[in-house]
């Protein structure tokens, strides 16, 4: 592959970060437009003698948007490949085997790691963009570790424009991505103030009319009562609005559930007050933040919901005075045609940049769904102004756009068909979307990560526009701080770990695991919903994984032993829904002997919901006694996969048990497939049919073998050939019912 090194002009402070990068797994934080991406398509040509490259991103536009970037200066670009699930598995592994560079989603690339279609020997360079997102148990974290674990000469580089608000968390993602070396510019570092554009903020404070301050009177007495509910039940120390939030809530309606198995009225109605509270605190949002017409599509779905539920809390809302109240003028103000006046404030800011500037380009950010269609409707009567929606995929509101859509949205706004968006966050992230003169939050957000990925937008190749809209009194204004004091952290917890002179050192995060011995190899069957954390173990130990629809159960580690992993908030309630017995009634028929894991801590399966003790155990008794299942209890997602491994390894390499490919999940290679055929006859398992293969060579063979060719594999016995040629030449006679 050739590298077309005259395309690329690297700045002054490109060039040093990519001399960090040569030698170093290296974090790179830069603000949006300030090329990150060519930093990596410098390093890539440094380090593709040496092998592939693979560049990862969260979603399928952003790949397809390196693909392009990086096709302009590699070539030829045939040696270029794309990675996504609407790439059929077989077509993968063969692009992976004639491509140079793979441009992919870390979901593709972590199953067909675990499928054994792929293994990152030969990987000279792992990109990570949006390196943000290397925490908890996203993929990210996963294929940094098996990257250096399998890679002959790995190198990693991370991208990001805001790697989190504090110390900590820029600690973990360097951990979680090993890196070694941190280079971070922001725009008034000295090396890079010069290629930056001014952006020229305006803030728009908007006060709401008297009509929504009924409104919202009305909502403030609902909330209040409920924290003095609340507050006198002991629960919270306060019923002051502005000192209890949503999070606080959320909080206090985990310790509550986990209250229930006491069989308190008290903490049954506390949940159910606490959940009536955060839906009123959502409604409140809407109307501080957002809109009218956002809030009664809300109060609409409530009441629509109010009719076929019994919960509680909904039940609650929907007969109060005060809502119905809000509910109500909310109706009676819409028919007179008020609407929050962010409304009037954005569609004068819009007009007047059109009129000044007629070819703008121009993204409004709005926090909420449901907002999208109102503000898109108030922008369409203006003159020049070609709006449409770039939105997440389907939700509970709408069916949302697909990834697809989103691209041919982005190219169309590129040839200049719109010339304004209106985003929520799936916009925020890493999309090539080209030069915007004016960005608009049409509320904050308390996120400094979230607040620059959305400002970076502008600004780029020249001087950018930024409007924020701001409810006065109301919680626009506290999160506009929050937003500004946490880059503020994050800026000085950037410089303090760029200048700190103890780097972080690779062998202090990960000691290189040996990898395993080819006779150890064994392999599970996973149910395609077990995507997380116990298959990332499981492979990491030298597991070979293969996922798909199982029958029944979620692992299959033998041709007799399935497994059904529970955690214990599961396994509770799978006992309420009564889906626990069902589901060990078709283990019961699927598995000689079937068993159990339980994971979590055992003593919150008293706690996570509103059922008796003596009903657990005797769920229990009832799998150990009535059904024979053993059951096996785990502390983590890591203790059930060393249960499963060390189960998989007795069964298939102490007892010799094979693990067939006769199962829900399809053989997906052609040698799998010429297996299942010959496990179809009659008494042949899996190292049955692996041995009839070895030894006729074919399938055809085997059919057409007589008894006395048969017996000649050890194990088949004349019987066995005999049941085989009868079944093979007896005609075929259907049964009448």
């Amino acid at each position: 592959m050739q590298f077309l090194k005259d395309k690329l002009q690297l700045r002054l402070y490109q060039q040093t970060i990519l001399n960090t990068a040569t030698e170093k797994n290296t974090l790179v934080v830069l603000p949006t437009g300030l090329g990150k991406t060519h930093i990596a398509i410098a390093l890539a040509s440094l380090r593709m003698p040496q092998g592939k490259i693979l560049v990862l991103a969260p979603t399928k536009p952003l790949i397809s948007q390196h693909l392009q970037t990086f096709s302009e200066f590699f070539t030829p670009k045939e040696e270029l490949a794309i990675f996504s699930g609407e790439v059929e598995p077989a077509e993968r592994k063969n692009l992976w085997t004639k491509s140079q560079m793979i441009f992919s989603t870390p979901q593709t690339i972590r199953n067909d790691l675990l499928a054994g279609q792929i293994d990152l020997r030969d990987v000279s360079l792992l990109v990570f963009d949006e390196a943000h997102r290397a925490v908890g148990d996203y993929s990210y974290v996963f294929l940094a570790k098996t990257y250096l674990q399998q890679a002959n000469s790995p190198r990693i580089l991370g991208l990001t424009a805001s790697p989190g608000g504090n110390e900590a968390d820029i600690n973990e993602i360097c951990k979680n991505l090993f890196v070694e070396s941190l280079e971070a510019r922001d725009r008034e570092s000295s090396d890079v103030r010069s290629y930056v554009k001014k952006i020229i903020t305006d803030y728009q404070f908007v006060e709401l009319p008297e009509e929504l301050k009924v409104i919202m009177s009305h909502l403030d007495i609902a909330i209040k009562s409920r924290l003095e509910e609340l507050k006198s039940m002991g629960f919270i120390a306060t019923s002051d609005l502005s000192k209890v939030n949503k999070k606080s809530l959320l909080a206090l309606q985990i310790d509550l559930r986990a209250k229930l198995v006491q069989q308190k009225f008290e903490f049954a109605r506390g949940l159910s007050v606490c959940a009536a509270l955060i839906k009123l605190y959502h409604a409140h949002a809407l109307l501080e933040s957002e809109s009218l017409t956002a809030l009664k599509s809300y109060f609409d779905m409530l009441w629509q919901l109010s009719a076929s539920t019994k919960v509680r809390a909904v039940k609650d809302l929907v007969s109060d005075f005060h809502v119905k109240g809000a509910y109500s003028l909310t109706n009676t103000a819409l028919d007179r045609g008020l609407e929050h006046p962010k409304i009037e404030v954005l569609q004068k800011i819009i007009s007047k940049q059109v009129s000044e500037k007629p070819n703008s380009k121009i993204l409004v950010f709005s926090e909420f769904r449901v907002g999208v269609s109102k503000i898109i409707e108030a922008l369409e009567g203006i003159s020049g102004v070609k709006v449409h929606k770039f939105i997440g995929q389907a939700s509970k509101i709408d069916k949302g756009m697909n990834q697809q859509t989103q691209i041919d949205v982005i190219n169309r706004f590129k040839a200049g068909e719109y010339n304004c968006l209106v985003c929520t966050a799936v916009a925020e992230e890493g999309l090539d979307i080209p030069q915007v003169d004016l960005v608009v939050f049409y509320a904050p957000v308390p996120s400094a990560i979230r607040t620059i990925q959305r400002r970076g937008r502008t600004g780029r190749q020249d001087i950018g526009k930024l409007s924020i809209l701001m409810t006065k009194g109301t919680k626009d204004e506290r999160y506009y701080w929050i937003a500004v004091n946490k880059e503020k952290t994050m800026n000085l917890a950037l410089k303090n770990l760029s200048e700190t002179s103890e780097k972080p050192n690779l062998e202090t995060f990960f000691v290189k695991a040996e990898k395993p011995k080819p006779e150890d190899n064994v392999l599970v069957f996973a149910d395609v919903r077990e995507q997380g954390p116990v298959v990332n173990y499981l492979y990491s130990q030298g597991v070979k994984v293969q996922t798909g629809q199982l029958k029944a159960g979620d692992f299959i580690l033998s041709e007799d032993i399935g497994v059904e992993r529970k955690i214990v908030e599961d396994f509770v309630a799978s006992l309420i829904d009564k889906r626990l017995f069902t589901q060990a009634q078709k283990m019961k028929e699927n598995f000689t002997q079937p068993m159990y894991i339980v994971e979590g801590n055992f003593e919150d399966i008293f706690k996570v919901r509103n059922v008796s003790a003596q009903a657990i155990w005797g769920a229990l008794i009832s799998l150990i006694v009535d059904y024979k299942f053993p059951i096996l209890f785990s502390s983590s997602p890591k203790e059930t996969a060393e249960l499963l491994a060390v189960i998989a390894k007795r069964e298939q390499l102490d007892r010799k048990k094979g693990i067939s490919m006769r199962t829900e999940i399809k053989p997906k290679s052609f040698s799998d497939q010429q297996q299942f055929f010959v496990e179809g006859l009659p008494g042949i398992g899996p190292n049955m049919a692996k041995a009839l293969l070895k030894h006729f060579g074919t399938p055809a063979k085997i059919v057409s073998a007589c008894i006395e060719e048969l017996q000649k594999v050890e194990g088949v016995g004349a019987k066995r050939a005999e049941l085989i040629r009868r079944i093979l030449d007896s005609e075929f006679k259907l049964l009448e019912l």
